[in-house]
């Protein structure tokens, strides 16, 4: 299993890379039982959005390049609501990127952002994902946050991604996506 992870991982952390190195995706070479994880490719998240990654757009590119070595994708979708307990705008006298302490722990406090039916929380227009199975929204319950793709920040509720992935016979994922330093990151760690 550590082999996996240390795939996941470090597509995770390279899809910067691979932009530089269109070859790099072309070395992915993804079997039945694995799948590829689309993390919050949303107009959030590229420039123009309320939390832009720098380079996300380009990211973009090389995503929809790897898709295409996929039988089985599924994307995710940062899913607020109105007023959601992340966004420092429901906490008097606080800032965005300013932290609070939640039931679950500390929390980072957003600018309001991926509100459900908005442009901002759709997917990014240019995203090819022909083989795309399934879209798991994540950080829809109003007092809890998620970045992972399995299981919300209270580190209990579950999101059903790991029985999706079990029922299929899947064991191997590869991740990608953006914001590699949080919903990224957490959704390769719990992956393993």
């Amino acid at each position: 299993m550590s082999a996996h992870l240390s795939r996941r991982v470090l597509l995770a952390s390279t899809v910067a890379f691979a932009v530089a190195r269109p070859s790099f995706a072309a070395t992915i070479k993804p079997d039945a039982k694995s799948a590829l994880i689309v993390v919050d490719v949303q107009n959030c998240f590229v420039d123009g959005g309320t939390l832009p990654v720098k380079g996300g757009a380009q990211d973009v590119l090389v995503i929809n390049k790897l898709a295409g070595a996929f039988e089985k994708i599924v994307v995710t979708q940062d899913w607020h609501t109105e007023g959601h307990a992340s966004f420092a705008s429901a906490h008097a006298g606080k800032k965005p990127f300013e932290t609070t302490q939640m039931s679950y722990g500390t929390q980072v406090l957003w600018p309001d952002h991926c509100v459900q039916g908005s442009d901002d929380a759709a997917l990014v227009k240019d995203l090819k994902l022909p083989t795309a199975q399934l879209i798991i929204r994540k950080g829809f319950h109003k007092d809890i946050d998620s970045y992972s793709a399995f299981e919300e920040a209270d580190r209990k509720t579950a999101t059903g991604l790991a029985a999706y992935l079990k029922a299929r016979g899947i064991d191997t994922v590869f991740v990608t996506g953006l914001a590699t330093d949080f919903c990224v990151a957490w959704t390769a760690i719990d992956a393993r």
